[in-house]
């Protein structure tokens, strides 16, 4: 599994607006990525420059060519880009997106939304085309003012996809998007499997009652929140007892063991061997 965008980070220009979690990344075809496995942790707008990339999120498959604007919610997908394959994403949070629809949207009656939609594809123009140059630019040229100007046209690009949505449920979503109480299941355990949550716990941070949050967790993943969480642990410490220098106690603390027995018992059953053999392999550079 690859994070975006923080793994995107470490290998394509970018940007990190002030005040503000929202990234500018410009994907270049020289530095590729895809995944079966992707956890989006921020919301995006994509804007394909180049080639074409295939996004599946549940059921649904979406084909965007060159010209092609997505907006995806934060959550898991498969992606899948051509060898010329370009684009420019804005990642933002619940804040910026709250934010643009008090400063932008009048009052409307709101449409009801599923929670499950696909992601909404829009066509662009050569008012966004000139937008998105000039975004791209500042991201990979930064200059005074860039984070601004940068935030500004991800502010134009979604006001002209509104200006054509004249069924408003794009902005009924948007409106759902940061009214809603219920956070992404994929998107919390991945990113607290390591903390000491309890059950409860982990229903109340993510907007359900426990039995609500035991059932649909069990729908989604076919195992229960506490296997699990112990099954992510392991992949985790595995992987940093293969990939790092650290102690295995340390190991196992960060993996979100607190007893160092334990995680050496579990750790065997899984994977048939103690987390002190690995140790015995070379240790990747």
């Amino acid at each position: 599994m690859i994070q975006i965008p923080k793994d995107l980070l470490e290998h394509h220009v970018h940007m990190r607006m002030r005040f503000c979690d929202m990234y500018g990344i410009v994907i270049d075809k020289k530095r590729p990525f895809s995944c079966d496995d992707t956890l989006q942790t921020m919301h995006c707008l994509e804007v394909v420059l180049t080639g074409f990339i295939d996004v599946w999120y549940g059921g649904h498959v979406q084909h965007l060519g060159a010209g092609d604007i997505q907006f995806r919610r934060r959550g898991n997908y498969q992606i899948f880009p051509s060898d010329d394959y370009t684009s420019m994403l804005i990642f933002m949070e619940n804040e910026f997106v709250d934010y643009f629809i008090e400063s932008h949207v009048p009052e409307f009656r709101q449409e009801k939304l599923t929670d499950n939609l696909p992601p909404f594809v829009f066509k662009t123009s050569e008012f966004i085309k000139a937008n998105i140059a000039q975004a791209i630019q500042h991201i990979a040229h930064p200059q005074d003012y860039s984070r601004c100007i940068v935030k500004f046209v991800t502010h134009q690009v979604l006001l002209q996809i509104l200006s054509n949505d004249s069924s408003k449920t794009f902005v009924s979503f948007l409106k759902h998007l940061v009214s809603e109480n219920k956070i992404d299941l994929a998107y919390f355990m991945e990113q607290n499997f390591n903390r000491q949550l309890s059950l409860p716990d982990m229903a109340k941070l993510t907007g359900r009652s426990v039995s609500a949050f035991k059932k649909e967790f069990t729908e989604r993943f076919n195992t229960t929140p506490v296997k699990w969480q112990i099954n992510r642990r392991l992949e985790y410490a595995a992987y940093q007892l293969k990939n790092s220098n650290h102690p295995v106690s340390a190991i196992a603390y960060s993996s979100g063991f607190e007893n160092i027995s334990h995680f050496s018992k579990v750790y065997k059953q899984k994977f048939g061997a103690s987390p002190s053999s690995v140790r015995n392999e070379p240790v990747l550079s």
